[in-house]
């Protein structure tokens, strides 16, 4: 706005101005300037500040990806677990084609442009898709702290899965499961198939449980951390959960509980035990390439289909949906974020379940006609 009078000073100083601006932060602010004797004084700092302004600015037009995304992973890398920054860091070495553009003249044609470098790649929709969001979080996060361009974003589509089909969801029956620990010739890992196909925890999470973890008393399992084996350089890594509902306790199932009774009574053998130690592995846990191993020699020799580590996991979501388990206790069993996240894996599990329900309406229905 022009310079304007204020209510003079004792001196007579009553010229000033305001202005609205954003910060470096991205924040909208109001500088309202000292008053001056003179209306000049304050037009000529006002154009003084205008440039100072425009100078700060003109520095933001240089910035590219390659600037915003180290920024972005310093500001950042502390709040997110060590695996997170390793897989975002992968995420964005798949972009090395945008590196080196300005934010400011990222334009509809290099976004499409963008969209085709990644379709050549042949990733998952998934997968191209956390591309996509990496990039539209580098140029959300600049237009903020730097005041860039970000109309892009006004184009912006994510990949739709036109010819993908989902992944095939494999999963022990509980048949199938009876006949894979049946050849299981290691009382640990015996335990530890039971504590994923029962429980339904992720690998991880079962890899990290310490003695700490159960408490035979309560007849209770605690999932408080994970474990990765892949960061660079580190052997294995313990962190927090995949989300805020990973960490939950859960009551042990007899077979369950058993088993880590004997595990533990056959620990307590060792004169340096520790409840510190791992459940599964002792001083050192169960390497992820030993339990990959493990699981496809008990697959064939009990002659059951091959099945991820992971599938443990769908398989106790199926146990418990085919013995009468609601959508709300699955989730909260499993630990996911939003039951949401379970009806949109295991969902179609409940079609049954649905019929049921318009049979039970057609028998109210003939009741009271």
């Amino acid at each position: 706005m022009p310079v304007y009078k204020d209510t003079p000073t004792k001196d007579g100083r009553e010229w000033c101005f305001r202005i609205k601006y954003k910060d470096l932060f991205g924040t909208t602010k109001f500088y309202k300037s000292k008053r001056y004797k003179l209306k000049k004084e304050a037009e000529y700092e006002e154009a003084l500040f205008k440039i100072n302004l425009e100078k700060q600015s003109a520095s933001n037009i240089s910035l590219t990806f390659q600037n915003i995304f180290d920024e972005f992973m310093l500001k950042h890398s502390k709040e997110i677990k060590p695996q997170t920054v390793v897989k975002i860091n992968n995420q964005f070495k798949q972009l090395s084609f945008i590196h080196k553009t300005k934010i400011n003249d990222f334009d509809l044609a290099k976004y499409n442009l963008v969209r085709k470098e990644i379709e050549k790649k042949n990733f998952s929709v998934g997968y191209s898709n956390k591309l996509l969001g990496l990039l539209k979080k580098l140029i959300t996060y600049s237009n903020k702290y730097h005041n860039t361009n970000d109309r892009i974003l006004k184009f912006w589509e994510t990949f739709k899965s036109v010819n993908e089909f989902e992944k095939e969801m494999k999963f022990f029956t509980y048949d199938e499961y009876q006949q894979f620990n049946s050849v299981i010739d290691d009382p640990e890992y015996k335990v530890f198939f039971s504590v994923l196909y029962f429980m339904g925890l992720r690998q991880g999470e079962a890899q990290a449980l310490t003695w700490n973890d159960i408490n035979f008393v309560r007849n209770e399992l605690s999932i408080k951390k994970t474990l990765t084996t892949k960061l660079k350089g580190e052997t294995y890594t313990i962190s927090t959960p995949k989300t805020k509902n990973s960490r939950r306790t859960l009551p042990m199932p007899k077979v369950v509980l058993d088993g880590l009774k004997m595990l533990y009574s056959e620990y307590k053998k060792y004169t340096d035990f520790s409840k510190d130690w791992f459940v599964f592995g002792g001083a050192i846990p169960f390497r992820e390439n030993n339990i990959c191993n493990h699981k496809n020699t008990y697959c064939k020799l009990a002659d059951v289909q091959q099945i991820r580590v992971h599938d443990f996991r769908h398989s106790c979501a199926t146990l418990l949906i085919n013995n009468g388990a609601s959508i709300t206790l699955v989730s909260k069993y499993l630990g996911h974020g939003k039951i949401s996240t379970t009806l949109n894996i295991y969902g179609h599990f409940y079609e049954s379940e649905l019929l049921n329900i318009t049979q039970k309406i057609d028998k109210l229905s003939n009741l009271l006609s």
